[in-house]
């Protein structure tokens, strides 16, 4: 039996019949966001002033004394004095913002909370633009010293079947500890990893023994409140931290290969220079009728190489490509 509700086309109570619109609006998936976490941040120095765009924080790292193995020649004698000697980084500070304009109409006559949307997205906006600044100053280094390439030993050469493995792995933390690279809390590296990365270490030597390395969970080795964001669980000494925001250069490779950037690092491999912290802003209305009314984000900051040494790269391809 036909129901006797139902409006057809033409009927006389068509009109009242409109589309409806869920409020309950919802954001784009946003990635992950967590290279900036682990820069050593220094704030621009308020005693001097007001920060003006385009100024400097200067890092300054003190050198280490050559060790003292002789013994002294006798009690009598004075020691010879050694001076001390240190290297300054300079990060630049640089202006960074977005923003998206409303009108009064369309806050007026939107179906849902346009304002609160509009900072959502902007928030979302800010957290993942700082994330990609931060990354970039990972990408700059990529000196042979702190480098590992999964084939060959350029970027073009990487091809569809060289992954990540265990051992390339161990061969980076190597190269961290032997050139005396202090540890992140908890006494572990840190590696921000493609989730398509990880998934190919995860996969290797599943079902035998061959090769694999041991994952422990975050809760095996570290208190709830320091567990990074993004972290996955510890791997050959470096805990893993899974992040999309982690570069990948499509069809770089060997017979246009998609290249993954992997990232290790120890105490101070990047600084974070902060003259102004990003931060949300609503300004206006500006025009002659008070109509319009923007909402953005605003940041005076920078990024940049603190320790080589302490930030090593791994070019890899993946299965997921």
């Amino acid at each position: 039996m036909a129901n006797e509700y139902t409006v057809s086309s033409g009927a006389p109570l068509e009109d009242v019949v409109q589309t409806a619109y869920s409020r309950a609006t919802e954001l784009a998936f946003q990635p992950n966001l967590y290279f900036a976490q682990f820069t050593q941040g220094k704030k621009w120095d308020v005693r001097r002033g007001d920060p003006m765009p385009g100024d400097t924080v200067t890092f300054t790292i003190y050198d280490n004394l050559s060790p003292a193995t002789s013994e002294l020649s006798d009690e009598y004698s004075d020691i010879t004095r050694v001076p001390m000697a240190e290297t300054q980084k300079s990060i630049a500070l640089k202006e960074y913002g977005n923003v998206v304009t409303l009108t009064n109409k369309l806050r007026v006559t939107s179906f849902d909370s346009i304002d609160l949307a509009a900072a959502r997205v902007v928030g979302h906006n800010m957290a993942s633009s700082i994330d990609l600044i931060a990354r970039a100053a990972y990408d700059a280094q990529v000196a042979a010293d702190y480098v590992t390439y999964a084939g060959g030993g350029t970027v073009g050469d990487v091809g569809a079947t060289d992954l990540i493995t265990a051992e390339l792995v161990r061969k980076i933390y190597n190269k961290l500890e032997r050139n005396n690279v202090p540890k992140l809390d908890g006494g572990f590296y840190v590696a921000v990893l493609h989730p398509d990365v990880i998934f190919d270490l995860r996969n290797e030597g599943y079902g035998t023994a061959a090769n694999a390395g041991t994952w422990r969970a975050p809760r095996e080795y570290a208190a709830p409140e320091a567990i990074f964001n993004g972290e996955v669980g510890e791997f050959e000494g470096f805990r893993i931290v899974s992040s999309s925001n982690a570069r990948i250069q499509a069809g770089a490779g060997s017979g246009s290969t998609d290249v993954y950037s992997s990232y290790f690092l120890g105490y101070q491999g990047i600084a974070y220079a902060e003259g102004m912290k990003p931060d949300i802003r609503i300004t206006g209305p500006f025009d002659n009728l008070g109509r319009t009314l923007n909402v953005g984000w605003y940041a005076l900051a920078g990024f940049g190489e603190l320790r080589p040494e302490a930030l090593h790269k791994l070019f890899s391809a993946s299965s997921l490509a």
